[in-house]
């Protein structure tokens, strides 16, 4: 009646187990059958060894070890597994009985032969629950128990003596394999929910995982977007600017056109130096190296050197447990703004300063540069939106103050996790 179940896979652990039960008892029903088949009355040698349901129980050990019984059953390949442990506890203690055991004796061989196949029936019931539903436990718990006393009852009715601890003993099983089987069945049905729920959270884990790997991408192609902007954008539009001024005066004035010419040449070649630069700086960030503070001040002094500039430093020498993504910001930001300082400012000094109180850290470059007014630069300047964005990202605030001819001021302000 198994073999037409829909279960097809095999619950995790059950056919190992299923194979270590059946060997072990394959060992200690030879052991104990020896040692107590003299008490029975089998008297000869050979058949205080063996009995009729062993040669089932060999075979239900090939049966199992061998993978290619389970590839060729299919689906049946438990079920027959199950039915053959069935038939060699239930219908081979009744052959020992009839064939084996002097009338005499069979009344007390078939107690002590009920007490064996109890443990049997239980394991059995146990290992159907184990992969099936709980009908099907029920079917073989309460099926087997009733088959096996029915089989027990002709050799006791008779017995006064015995057939007291039969009906007893026909009672605690029947209430203590249905009981132990229901007991066991909800604990299976609860590890397959858990196992069902731990699914579903891997699924989910593995869906926010994909969000996430895509936002991060998102992110890098964005970083990305600013560094070039930093470097071959700058570049680039000059010399276009440049190179169409040329093209319009070349037919005109060559004479006027050619220094044109040879500052766009100048241009092109410090715009490589500065991607060469960018792309090194992806490679492998100084923040890596140095440390935000001494990052922030050799980027200061490089730029201080290349424009000529006067700095005013005030940077601590060593800033400790921040996050990888609060460096990284200001780190960038100081990168950017030092950059348009260096290029558009037309300045002749710049403060920068780098603070860390009340739990958060600041950031301020000031320049004495030309300045700008903020109502008509800052929305077209990608350099400012993006440290705008890198603000943001990290839940900090920008501060951007500036007048024509008055210089410009640029504050970034970072909470920072509870110290």
């Amino acid at each position: 009646m198994m073999i037409f179940m829909k279960q097809t896979t095999l619950e995790p652990g059950l056919l190992q187990t299923l194979r270590v039960y059946v060997i072990l008892m394959a060992i200690l029903i030879t052991i104990v059958w020896r040692a107590f088949s003299p008490m029975f009355g089998v008297e000869a040698p050979f058949m205080q060894f063996i009995t009729p349901g062993q040669p089932v129980l060999v075979f239900l050990v090939i049966y199992l070890l061998f993978p290619w019984w389970q590839r060729r059953m299919g689906r049946a390949f438990l079920p027959v597994a199950f039915i053959l442990l069935a038939v060699q506890a239930v219908f081979g203690n009744y052959l020992t009985l009839q064939w084996l055991v002097p009338p005499p004796m069979r009344g007390f061989a078939a107690l002590a032969l009920m007490l064996r196949s109890w443990v049997v029936i239980q394991f059995l019931v146990l290992f159907v629950a184990w992969q099936y539903n709980l009908f099907w436990m029920m079917v073989a718990g309460i099926g087997l128990s009733l088959l096996d006393a029915i089989l027990y009852f002709p050799f006791l009715r008779e017995s006064a003596v015995f057939f007291p601890f039969y009906s007893i003993l026909v009672m605690a099983r029947f209430l203590g394999v249905t009981g132990v089987g229901l007991g066991f069945a909800w604990l299976i049905k609860r590890q397959r929910e858990h196992r069902a729920a731990l699914a579903d959270a891997n699924r989910t884990l593995a869906q926010y995982a994909a969000t996430t790997e895509q936002l991060a991408a998102s992110q890098e192609r964005n970083r990305l977007a600013r560094e070039l902007h930093d470097t071959l954008a700058h570049s680039l539009s000059g010399v276009t600017v440049e190179l169409e001024a040329v093209d319009a005066l070349w037919d005109v004035d060559a004479n006027a056109a050619r220094p044109m010419l040879q500052h766009a040449l100048q241009h092109t070649r410090s715009g490589l130096t500065e991607a060469r630069r960018a792309l090194q700086a992806l490679r492998a960030s100084p923040l890596e190296d140095l440390g935000l503070a001494l990052a922030i001040a050799q980027l200061a002094d490089s730029v201080a050197a290349r424009a000529n500039l006067k700095l005013e430093l005030d940077v601590p020498q060593r800033l400790v447990n921040l996050r990888p993504e609060v460096e990284q910001s200001v780190y960038r930001v100081a990168q950017e703004v030092l950059t348009n300082v260096l290029r558009h400012a037309e300045a002749t000094q710049v403060r920068v300063s780098l603070a860390r109180a009340n739990g958060h850290l600041t950031l301020t470059i000031a320049d004495n540069g030309r300045g700008f007014e903020k109502g008509q630069v800052a929305n077209t300047r990608y350099g400012l939106k993006g440290i705008g964005e890198r603000a943001e990202m990290a839940n900090g605030q920008l501060q951007v103050e500036s007048e024509p001819r008055q210089g410009t001021t640029v504050r970034l302000t970072l909470p920072l996790a509870e110290e």
